[in-house]
């Protein structure tokens, strides 16, 4: 007899739904928001690193036909509050005692249009009194200078993590290996940057805001806090959002300004960042200094590994200390490191906050062990490749813990994986050409890194399923994508669990009025956290559909039985309902339609696994880095949607590529920002990035219902470290060693010549 198997939605590479309205130009942002008659928000901001405010002038300004407000705190006492969800050290709206890094807000003007309000802000004079600034880190931690006076230090948070015999392990190693590593400030730059528009109804005394955020719930909560409104009578929705890389979840003072300001005057406001003030007021990220030991034996196994490092927070704790402890969890990588003292100290300076980015301590993480770990090979005289072969936890390991608090890895086959990888790009064939080429004075290196990708592990995601009246289900959560492609995956998932086609399935998403709760979109967990909600919420809301089939059908909802898409009650008279003539019949019996909502808890997180090869091609001359080659072997559990899987892999590496070879926020000795635009601030562009061919591996995660891991930030996290590595590689016969990320043209020519004079 033949069976058949049932088609499932779960695995399929379909394009997105969401592709054909952006393609046409139908996506509706921020800055295409237009409520009648709104007002346009433009903002003064500091051109010092550190001062004092000692006086704002705005005459003029208001006098400029089409302005309708000039307001600094100095006047306005509101505006003095601080930030919310920035504890310990909020900075206030606006700046009205002192500044603390170029860009922070002083003044707010409201105009007729953005051009207006520009104008105006030329004509506001203020004076400010120069203070000390503090640039760097080394000067940050003396103390010297004392940014926030009342909390009597700029070490913002200390924290260790110690795992064994910690330091002491050290001595019952062969061989110590000792290195300064280092890694500069990044920007985001998303596509689109930050927006918000606000409107306030006097009548009903609720705020609307169309905001770029990448979690309405969160972004609720601290405008009804500020504003001290009834968070009920709050409605947050994020539109389309061209690119949110963590930077889009922060608290922001322009968050708090335009809806304060929208319900002061009960008139609609939009501010919309331009490209300037990506650079001088989105929050950044990177830039950390470590100095590590490695603790080896001779046949290269590992004793252990001790690093103290300093994070340039910023002026304000924006996520950094999140950031920087998420760097400590991510030091172990891929490897069996028995022994571990770790020292993070958060340092704050006169730049703009830190905040999550793309990674958040991942990258940092895996470029401080993987860049020790060639350090020891090159030391030992072994294989890197034999190195990382001899440590890799194995799968009888599994689960495996790190030693550091709550980190256990659950499944997968790291050497394997490892190996696969080194068959792919054909090390030993790449050795041969590599020889040929260096007689031709052409350099190739190859670099390989492995990684550990963590995701989710705490909180909650919701899903609110409905019938609608056309019969589709639609399904509601607080996840807001950025580009991801939700909208398709989620209802992959949600095809599967209610046996129906893709196209019969609404998701919305970024809404605060079509469920109650929700976290948001970072650090890949939203198909974890809401699929799996999706999963098993789903199940309960069939239950309720059933229910509502049976007063239709009239039988008992025992008797209803569902099967692809339709409700029938077998051995009776009944006929069957498909999900449209479900929502029909039950309008016309004006019944209500069946809803559920549901929430998806876990502190579990997901551990995804991969690693990376690269082939580079140095020229010697002008120290341009090509890329010939760039392999990822990646696992992310079950897999919803491998063209979305690759878009992300893809994407992460391509940002990757940036912070490992060009991107670097530069300031100069009195804090000034030199790298503002795209002429210095250099982001990879289609010539320099090559085709990435992308394997996966499924090794499902134990941990929830979906077996799903994460995957948006695999392409990123080895990324700095593997460029690195291969750079050297192209001149390991000079013993060349790269300390810094990024490695520009301009360092490198530095690099090179230093190993030379040595020669």
């Amino acid at each position: 007899m033949m069976t058949t198997t049932k088609e499932t939605w779960v695995g399929r590479g379909i394009p997105r739904v969401e592709d054909p309205r952006l393609i046409q130009g139908l996506g509706e942002y921020v800055s295409d928001i237009h409520f009648p008659g709104q007002w346009a928000m433009a903002l003064v901001r500091s051109p010092h690193a550190h001062a004092r405010i000692l006086e704002v002038r705005t005459d003029a300004a208001r006098k400029l036909s089409g302005v309708h407000a000039v307001i600094s705190a100095v006047d306005w006492e509101d505006l003095r509050q601080p930030l919310p969800d920035m504890k310990p050290l909020s900075p206030p709206a606006l700046a009205y005692e002192r500044v603390l890094y170029v860009g922070q807000p002083v003044v707010a003007i409201l105009a007729d249009d953005r051009y207006i309000a520009e104008d105006a802000a030329d004509l506001v004079e203020i004076s400010y009194q120069p203070l000390t600034p503090v640039v760097n880190v080394e000067d940050a931690r003396q103390d010297s200078v004392v940014l926030h006076p009342e909390f009597g230090t700029n070490i913002l948070d200390y924290v260790n993590f110690v795992s064994g015999d910690g330091q002491e392990a050290l001595k019952e190693a062969d061989h110590v290996i000792s290195a300064t590593l280092q890694m500069g400030r990044v920007s985001a730059q998303a596509m689109e940057p930050r927006g918000i528009a606000a409107l306030f109804d006097e009548k009903t005394q609720s705020l609307m805001v169309y905001h770029a955020t990448q979690s309405v719930h969160r972004a609720k909560e601290r405008i009804s806090t500020f504003l001290q409104m009834d968070p009920n009578h709050v409605h947050v929705i994020a539109p389309e959002i061209g690119g949110g890389f963590g930077v889009k979840n922060g608290s922001y003072p322009e968050e708090v300004l335009v809806s304060y300001l929208a319900k002061y005057f009960a008139h609609p406001i939009k501010w919309s960042g331009d490209r300037f003030e990506e650079f001088l007021g989105t929050y950044q990220e990177r830039e950390q200094t470590h100095h590590v030991q490695l603790g080896i034996k001779n046949d290269g196994r590992i004793v252990a590994f001790v690093d103290t490092y300093y994070q340039d927070n910023g002026a304000y704790p924006g996520g950094g200390v999140l950031v920087a402890h998420n760097t400590a969890r991510n030091l172990m990588g891929p490897y069996r490191i028995p022994h571990f003292a770790i020292h993070c100290y958060t340092v704050m300076t006169n730049k703009v906050p830190q905040t999550p980015y793309r990674g958040a301590g991942r990258p940092q993480g895996h470029y401080i062990i993987e860049r020790i770990m060639d350090r020891a090979a090159d030391e030992l005289g072994m294989d890197r490749i034999a190195i990382r072969m001899k440590n890799l936890v194995r799968p009888q390991d599994f689960p495996y813990a790190t030693g550091f608090p709550g980190v256990v890895y659950d499944s997968g086959d790291y050497p394997q994986t490892f190996q696969d990888l080194l068959d792919i790009v054909d090390v030993s064939a790449f050795r041969v050409r590599q020889q040929q080429a260096r007689a031709q004075g052409i350099r190739l290196g190859l670099g390989l890194a492995n990684y550990v990708e963590i995701s989710a592990g705490f909180g909650f995601e919701g899903v609110h399923f409905r019938l609608a009246a056309d019969g589709r289900i639609e399904l509601a959560t607080g996840a807001t994508g950025q580009g991801q492609g939700h909208r398709t995956a989620l209802a992959q998932i949600a095809a599967d669990t209610f046996e129906m086609p893709l196209e019969q399935i609404a998701v919305v998403e970024g809404d605060t009025r079509r469920i109650d709760k929700g976290i948001g979109t970072f650090g890949s967990r939203t198909v974890i956290m809401a699929g799996n909600a999706i999963v098993i919420g789903g199940q309960e809301f069939l239950e309720k559909a059933r229910e509502a089939a049976a007063k239709i059908l009239d039988v008992k909802t025992t008797d209803v039985v569902y099967h692809q898409g339709t409700f029938s009650a077998p051995g009776t008279s009944a006929k069957s309902l498909d999900w449209t003539l479900l929502a029909s019949e039950l309008q016309r019996a004006s019944h209500s339609m069946p809803a559920h909502e549901y929430y998806f808890y876990s502190n579990t997180a997901t551990y995804g696994f991969g690693c990376h090869g690269v082939i580079v091609e140095v020229n010697e001359k002008t120290s341009e880095i090509r890329i010939p080659r760039y392999v990822v072997v990646h696992d992310g559990g079950v897999v919803v949607n491998p063209l979305l899987a690759n878009g992300q892999v893809i994407g992460g590496v391509v940002q990757g590529l940036g912070s490992a070879l060009y991107e670097e926020m530069r300031f100069n000795e009195n804090g000034q920002p030199i790298t503002t635009s795209f002429l210095a601030y250099h982001l990879p562009g289609a010539v320099s990035v090559p085709d990435i061919e992308i394997h996966h591996r499924n090794y499902r995660a134990p941990g929830n219902p979906g077996g799903y891991k994460g995957v948006g930030e695999a392409g990123i996290i080895p990324s700095q470290a593997v460029i690195l590595s291969a750079v050297e590689d192209a001149f390991r016969d000079q013993g060349l060693r790269l300390n810094y990320a990024p490695i520009t043209p301009g360092r490198l020519f530095q690099a090179m010549h230093r190993e030379e004079a040595k020669l």
